[in-house]
């Protein structure tokens, strides 16, 4: 056997080990999809209609106006930002 036959052997078995993948493809993504599977708390909660909770917007202003009153907090004008001042030289 000449070099040009090893060559073409050692070439062809190594085109060989990457024409087929042992199955790994076949696989791929399983962890990912089993775990976003086990962190769902309730598989169905699309499909209802969610309720509202909490405090509508008038019951909310009128907390925040009781509790201010009771703190006398009066809300302030932020305060300007300092201008920059350039040296005229």
């Amino acid at each position: 056997m000449d070099m040009r036959h090893v060559l073409a052997a050692s070439a062809l078995l190594a085109l060989a080990g990457c024409a087929t993948t042992p199955g790994w493809e076949a696989q791929l993504g399983d962890s990912v999809r089993q775990a976003r599977v086990a962190q769902l708390i309730d598989p169905a909660a699309g499909n209802r209609a969610p309720r509202p909770e909490g405090l509508d917007g008038k019951a909310v202003a009128g907390n925040l106006r009781d509790y201010a009153d009771a703190y006398d907090y009066v809300e302030r004008p932020p305060k300007p930002e300092p201008r920059l001042r350039v040296n005229p030289r």
